[in-house]
């Protein structure tokens, strides 16, 4: 499953601190492995990859898993989104629970998926133009 670098470096010595330094070592692993970054099954990470384990974090229904899940489908296959993916996948999140009226705020899906509260209002606020194509 992939990981963001703050999943990551939190269980490192130095913790969350430490995320820069495990972006280095991922883009040092990928440069000795080459071109070819299969044989760790290093490839693009999707929205699509957080979303399940984010949506579990809040605590979200079957329901409101599947419309994130259908709405990140329908990002990723329609719209040029240039985010980081667990950024999308928190705002999609946000938007999904702003829907349900879950009573979820942005900070409770910031706590959730380590998205910063702002970034996942920025990206809504992207991404609420297009919320009919996404939820429609």
């Amino acid at each position: 499953m992939p990981r963001t670098y703050k999943e990551l470096a939190s269980v490192t010595a130095g913790g969350v601190a430490a995320k820069k330094d495990v972006g280095k070592m991922t883009t040092h692993i990928k440069k000795l492995l080459g071109e070819d970054c299969q044989v760790m099954d290093i490839g693009v990470v999707s929205a699509s990859d957080y979303l399940r384990r984010f949506c579990s974090r809040l605590g979200l229904g079957n329901q409101e898993v599947r419309d994130a899940q259908d709405a990140v489908r329908r990002v990723e296959e329609g719209l040029d989104v240039r985010r980081n993916p667990e950024s999308v996948a928190a705002a999609i999140i946000y938007m999904v629970v702003q829907r349900a009226g879950a009573g979820r705020s942005a900070k409770d899906v910031s706590v959730a998926t380590g998205v910063a509260e702002g970034t996942i209002k920025e990206v809504h606020k992207d991404l609420t133009p297009h919320a009919q194509m996404l939820f429609g």
